[in-house]
């Protein structure tokens, strides 16, 4: 998946109280990944990785990540509001 902007993970991680290591730990990848994404040498990563760095940094995908096509991830609630599905929209 394609960062949008690396700035706003550096934010949301450092928001949530993680430093690279913290983040990289909990990721299972190293502070040198976590790092490249947030300063951009690295501009992409797996949708693996892109969904557990934002499950602990407590932002959704489609905050952080595009795909490599341009399309995002967006997340809808069922009307009961315990389900969530990933639905692909192109980019515009």
């Amino acid at each position: 998946m394609k960062v949008i902007d690396g700035q706003r993970i550096a934010s949301a991680r450092r928001r949530a109280g993680f430093t690279q290591y913290d983040l990289a730990a909990l990721s299972r990848c190293t502070q040198a990944t976590i790092s490249a994404l947030e300063t951009g040498t690295m501009k992409g990563c797996s949708e693996d990785l892109a969904t557990t760095i934002c499950k602990w940094i407590d932002r959704d995908v489609e905050e952080l990540f595009e795909r490599h096509d341009g399309s995002r991830v967006h997340r809808v609630t069922n009307a009961a509001g315990s389900k969530r599905h990933r639905v692909e929209v192109p980019a515009a």
